[in-house]
This record gives structure tokens, sequence and C-alpha cells, in this order.
């Protein structure tokens, strides 16, 4: 038994059904939309299970979605189902090592191009198990069954896997679609007040990127609703539709990031991957969803000071800043200025050398590619920093 994993059988192992053995290829790249699903009674997944009947199913999660997650997931798969629990969670999970591990158990099960690895999970455990399914024998069938707003709004979507190397984000992974993405509302309620608020970050930034207006910050509306945890069911399945479907759209522009289209979606996140590394080697405690909010502060302090964004001068930056520093503030005081350059400065979307990222030049109007000096970058983390 590998250090990082448990196998369980939750069912009975003596599995009698018939198998029929097929050749499965990588869902399309260029329509991610299609492969997402608001299935809140797992029809989706149950009929694709049916339709194509694979050798043998592995379930990848960790110790919290077997807890709160599994037992709304587990009545709906087949017998001779596999469980493979992870110990740990967190970024610290998208390890090399973890990869290995997991290799190591698929390998021990026999799992074959014809089985499917279903990741059930936030975007962590998506992440990890993605780029698995996309190496193990070059292309194992996948299924997602994301547990988190963050991973239902942004990591599940877009066909990206990845793991972290060298204190680095994500600086390991591959491009690799599932067969689908079952969204299942009810697993959101198992979230604490944190992970629900910090969630919506990438909610946001898409409302950034695809809005003719800044998002709403007054007291009734559906934006703050959201984040009180106030909203209806309906409100908050159109909230996730909504982030899929404006996500989707760009990824089908540029889906392997071959024209540059796809970096917009990359808004607050020079800055807020910085902040996560740094956080892995200091030891402090910043979610994904807590380091994006202070990075789209900054980038929007940025937008209206750089001269490429004369339009975003005329937004109301302060008081969507102000709601990212209300519902997601870091838990600690960020590092200097130079310690995040020097950590923005090993983004895998630079070029030239230059450190570039993504602004606003208006509501709905991002702006790919713009270099980016020390200067413009500290007077904007400092002003973030004095609010």
């Amino acid at each position: 038994m590998c250090p990082w994993f448990e196998s369980r059988w939750y069912h009975n192992p003596d599995k009698r059904t018939s198998v029929r053995l097929l050749h499965f290829g990588a869902a399309p790249m260029h329509d991610p939309s299609t492969l997402t699903y608001l299935d809140p009674t797992f029809d989706r997944l149950r009929q694709w299970v049916d339709d194509h009947r694979p050798t043998s199913i592995a379930v990848v999660m960790d110790s919290q979605t077997e807890r709160h997650c599994l037992p709304l997931l587990a009545p709906h798969l087949p017998p001779g189902t596999q469980f493979l629990r992870m110990a740990g969670h967190g970024e610290g999970i998208k390890s090399l090592e973890h990869a290995h591990a997991l290799w190591d158990s698929l390998e021990g099960m026999g799992m074959d191009r014809q089985g499917l690895i279903l990741a059930l999970g936030g975007g962590t455990v998506t992440d990890l198990a993605a780029f698995v399914a996309s190496t193990h024998l070059r292309g194992t069938p996948l299924w997602l069954v994301p547990t988190t707003v963050l991973s239902m709004v942004d990591a599940a979507i877009g066909g990206k896997t990845g793991i972290n190397f060298k204190g680095l984000k994500n600086r390991i992974g591959t491009f690799y679609s599932p067969e689908g993405i079952s969204l299942h509302p009810q697993m959101l309620d198992t979230l604490d007040g944190r992970e629900w608020r910090s969630g919506w970050t990438e909610h946001i930034k898409h409302l950034l990127l695809h809005d003719a207006e800044l998002p709403s910050t007054d007291a009734a509306s559906p934006l703050r609703r959201l984040l009180q945890g106030e909203a209806a069911q309906d409100e908050v399945a159109t909230a996730l539709l909504a982030s899929v479907r404006i996500k989707s759209a760009v990824v089908s522009e540029d889906p392997f990031e071959s024209t540059g289209r796809r970096r917009i979606l990359n808004l607050g996140h020079t800055v807020g991957h910085a902040l996560e590394s740094w956080a892995m080697e200091h030891g402090e405690d910043i979610n994904h969803g807590e380091a994006v909010a202070f990075g789209l502060r900054v980038c929007l302090a940025m937008s209206q000071a750089h001269p490429d964004c004369a339009s975003a001068r005329a937004m109301d930056c302060a008081s969507c800043s102000a709601l990212l520093q209300e519902f997601m503030p870091l838990p600690c005081a960020p590092p200097a200025a130079d310690v995040l350059w020097a950590l923005m400065g090993t983004d895998k979307k630079n070029a030239r050398g230059e450190v570039q990222v993504v602004l606003l030049d208006g509501p709905g109007q991002p702006k790919e590619g713009v270099a980016l000096t020390f200067g413009e970058f500290e007077r904007a983390l400092e002003q973030v920093v004095a609010d």
C-alpha cells in the first residue's frame, strides 16, 4: 500500500456484471460548456456509466470529501467501484509524490484505458486527478465532480490539469478534457463560511472580465446575497452556470493558450499565485480564493493608474475592492513588494523577461500581456495594503 493513499471497497467486490470494452477519445476541447451539467441526481454520470460500461472505476478524494461528499455520490456508483483516499488535503497534495502514488495505485488495481477515474473534491483534487488521468496510459477517461464553489466555477472548467513543483503553483500540467463534469449544488452545503465566501472570487473575476458594468455591491445585490450565504438555491445555480458559460466561451476561443485570448482568465492570478507560493513556503494559511481576491484588488489599482488603461479611471474600483476585502480578507499580512515581485517573475505567462499581467481598461474590457514595472506594482500594493 502506498503511503499517500488508502484503497477502499465500499461495494461488493465480487462484481458479476458483463462489461463491454470500448476505446474512448478525449472530449472536444473547443466546447467545454457541453461537458458541464447541473447534475443534482447524477443522472448524466449514471447515463455515461450505463452507456460505456467502464471496466473499472476509481474515485479519487481526500479525507474531507470522503466524510462530507461521498455519501451523496456513492449510491449512484456501480458495485466494485474502488475508492482512493488521500491522507492530506489542500495545495500540498498537488505534488509529484502524490501523482506517483496515484499512478502506482491505478496500476495495482489494473486500471486500463476503458476504465474511469472520477475526481471527487475541490480544485486541488480535480487538478491532481486530472493530471494523473491525462498521463496514465497516455490518457484514461476522466469525470469530475467538483465539491467547492471555487472548483465548480473555475478549477474544473477548461481542461487544464496541474501539480505544483519546487514551491511554484501549477508548474507541471497538461490540457485534458474530462468525459463530463457533474455540478451537485447540495455538496456546497458542506462548506464552512470561509470556503464559501472565498470560492466566489473566481465568479467575481468572470464578471469583471465579461460584464459591461462592475458587479453591484449594494446591500440587496445578488452578489452580496451570494457572499453572505443568503441566496436561494436557484440564484446559486444561476451564478454557477453563469461562470461556467463565461469561462467556457473564453476557453473555446483559445483552448490551448495558443492565441493569447485565454490569458485574460489570469486576471488577479499573477499576484495571487505569487502570494500562494510565498504562503506555501512560509506555512501561512492563505487559500486560493483569498490570494486571488488580493490579486484582483492590486490589479484594479494598477488598472486605474496604468497609461494603457485610460478608461479604467472612470470605474468605481473602490467599491469592488472593498467588497473583496470584506468577504475574502487575507488571514495574514502580505510580504514586501520585492518578495512578491521575485515570485511574480516566475509566472509562466511572462514573456521576453517582463512581468506581464492582465488589467482592465474598463468593465468587461481586459487587456492581456501588459508589461509591468516594479514601481507600478509597488505603488498599487501600497495602496491596497493601506486601504
